[in-house]
């Protein structure tokens, strides 16, 4: 009986070593790429110490992503046994007509639920119109749009889903890198309701995302001009076309005060599960998008 335990036991602890063997590289992944771009900057922080320091935080931040590109290739190759590590993050077609067609169905859509929050800020009068458009303000809409939309979803429907699939399986994956996506985001200088509500909010958008990822079979740039579109034009609006009233309610805004998310809002969540809903089939097909089941099972999605 002793001798039975002790067996047990050692398939248990070499069962759950394997597992945290497995699991490892992918927690200190991007800690590890963090600290190598924060080293990096450290000797030009120090000799042009006249800056600022976000100057330097950024500078870094594009360090590491760098070197997660850089790697990346031999990363899909190596742990997901992928010989075409560009398709299995979602980067299909970058020149082709159809990538083109996807972007702009992803940025149509973020259209769609920015224009649902407007009209409700209007017709209930917590906007004001200032209509002024400066050159400065556009350009950065643009760019931080396609910036973060670029990076965060390479990162989070490219590399993270594709590596929580190979540990843990489909459908778990795809709520999992929603949960992550989440908590990735969060403001820990929320009260809890309000923090409640953004993490509904960013949870059901990553879902969302992954849902855009799906519906265009593989590629991750539908979900890349919905990302973008939705940081992009509300920068926009709220820096140069639009005024919040000060007494715009939190359901309808979202939490965050000065700078509020509307992500966390009832009328962002409402729209995000409305939008879900009507893809819980596709939902459910969602299941494994990185061992070759995505291409053959979304010809008859409809996204």
């Amino acid at each position: 009986m002793k001798k039975k335990t002790e067996n047990l036991f050692y398939i248990f602890w070499r069962k759950w070593l394997i597992q945290s063997i497995h699991w490892l590289p992918t927690v200190i992944h991007f800690p590890f790429l963090y600290l190598l771009g924060w080293v990096a900057v450290q000797p030009l922080e120090f000799i042009f110490h006249s800056y600022e320091v976000e100057s330097f935080s950024l500078l870094g931040t594009i360090i590491s992503f760098g070197l997660f590109l850089y790697l990346l290739p031999s990363w899909v190759k190596i742990r997901w046994q992928s010989g075409k590590p560009l398709e299995a993050v979602g980067l299909l077609e970058i020149k082709s007509k159809r990538t083109l067609r996807y972007f702009l169905k992803g940025f149509l859509l973020s259209l769609a639920f920015i224009l649902i929050i407007v009209f409700c800020l209007f017709s209930s009068s917590y906007a004001i119109w200032k209509g002024d458009m400066h050159l400065s303000i556009l350009l950065n809409a643009v760019f931080l749009g396609l910036g973060v939309g670029f990076a965060e979803e390479l990162i989070f429907r490219g590399w993270l889903w594709g590596e929580l699939d190979c540990l843990i399986g489909s459908p778990p994956s795809i709520f999992a890198q929603a949960v992550i996506f989440s908590l990735s985001h969060i403001r820990l200088d929320l009260d809890i309701f309000s923090l409640l509500g953004l993490f509904v909010g960013l949870f059901l958008l990553g879902l969302v995302l992954a849902l855009r990822r799906f519906g265009d079979r593989g590629s991750i740039w539908g979900a890349i001009g919905l990302h973008g579109g939705l940081v992009g034009v509300w920068f926009l609006l709220t820096s140069d076309l639009i005024e919040i009233t000060p007494n715009a309610p939190i359901w309808l805004v979202g939490p965050g005060n000065l700078s509020p998310n509307p992500l966390g809002g009832a009328v962002a969540i409402a729209s995000l599960s409305v939008f879900i809903m009507t893809q819980r089939t596709a939902l459910a097909r969602a299941g494994s998008p990185f061992k070759g089941a995505l291409n053959a099972s979304s010809r008859e999605a409809t996204p």
